[in-house]
C-alpha cells in the first residue's frame, strides 16, 4: 500500500507557483506537488501525467 502525501505544510506555496511559473519545469515542479496532495494520486500516476520520472532529474 502506497504511503499518503505529505507536506500540507507547503500546499499553499506550491498553489502558488502554479500561477506564477515562468517555465514548464517550474509548473510541472508545483504539480507534482499540489496533484498527490490535493487530489491523493500516487507519485507513479503524477509522473504518469506529468511525462516524466518520479525519481526526477540527477543533480
Amino acid at each position: 500500500m502506497a504511503r499518503p502525501a505529505s507536506g500540507k505544510d507547503v500546499l499553499a506555496t506550491a498553489k502558488q507557483a502554479l500561477k506564477t511559473a515562468r517555465t514548464a519545469e517550474d509548473l510541472r515542479l508545483a504539480q507534482a506537488v499540489v496533484l498527490p496532495l490535493e487530489y491523493g494520486l500516487s507519485m507513479d500516476q503524477v509522473a504518469a501525467i506529468l511525462g516524466i520520472s518520479k525519481v526526477g532529474p540527477a543533480n
